[in-house]
């Protein structure tokens, strides 16, 4: 019994130790595309792409079934060439994952007015009609795309879309009111006028399941879609006990 219990344990510690391993290669190479600029420019090329329109994620329909269609460079190239538009979409992009075999995973906001950026052409939006019809599937509002796609594909969605919001909001500096430049990762923006450098920040927020027995207190807002209820939640302020 005790021969078995080892090997188990043996085994146990092996897979942890393999996953553990993984892990650590996957944040030091994503660490790498953040820091070093060409390199990720280089990832760009062979990297997969989630498309995004004014931040609701794409999504295709296959049955009962909703994909989150990971795009490769070539395929987003495609689509952008086709509807006319620069390559200089493709540096709008945001780094925000990478897979175990390490293939880089981009999110990229067709629909994002990037009105800081003085090479931007007079109309820097793309219809989200074409988009649609051309990759037969919709863009669709966070908050109901995550009840329908693969819970893998949740937290990538959610990260994007974070991010993505964050760039949005952050494209002119808080000094001197010049504009920001987003580094390829789109992991920190720069103020070149004043040498400030703006980074994502965190919003810390508490969730709470109020229960009695097997029932729970759920809420909900006007907005909603009928029968969506949600547990409570609120964001802390900073100094701000639970």
């Amino acid at each position: 019994m005790a021969a078995v219990y080892q090997a188990l344990h043996r085994r146990v510690s092996s897979l942890a130790c393999r996953l553990h391993s993984t892990y650590v290669r996957k944040m030091r190479y994503l660490n790498q595309l953040k820091e070093d600029d060409s390199l990720c420019r280089q990832a760009q090329t062979s990297g997969t792409f989630y498309l995004f329109h004014n931040l609701s994620p794409f999504l295709q329909k296959v049955g009962k079934k909703y994909l989150v269609p990971q795009l490769s460079a070539a395929e987003t190239r495609q689509i952008l060439e086709k509807l006319q538009e620069a390559e200089q979409w493709m540096e709008k992009s945001v780094l925000i994952g990478c897979s175990d075999e390490h293939r880089p995973r981009f999110a990229l906001d067709l629909g994002w007015d990037d009105s800081s950026s003085s090479s931007s052409p007079a109309s820097t939006t793309l219809d989200k009609s074409v988009i649609e019809a051309e990759l037969q599937g919709s863009f669709t509002d966070l908050r109901k795309a995550l009840f329908v796609v693969d819970r893998k594909d949740s937290p990538l969605l959610a990260s994007a879309q974070s991010l993505l919001r964050w760039h949005d909001s952050h494209q002119y500096c808080s000094k001197t009111g010049q504009p920001t430049e987003k580094n390829p990762a789109g992991s920190k923006r720069v103020c070149h006028a004043s040498g400030v450098t703006y980074y994502p920040q965190v919003s810390p927020v508490v969730i709470t399941l109020v229960s009695d027995g097997s029932r729970c207190l759920l809420a909900r807002q006007p907005s909603f879609p009928p029968g969506m209820f949600t547990a409570l939640s609120g964001f802390c302020d900073m100094g701000e006990c639970f």
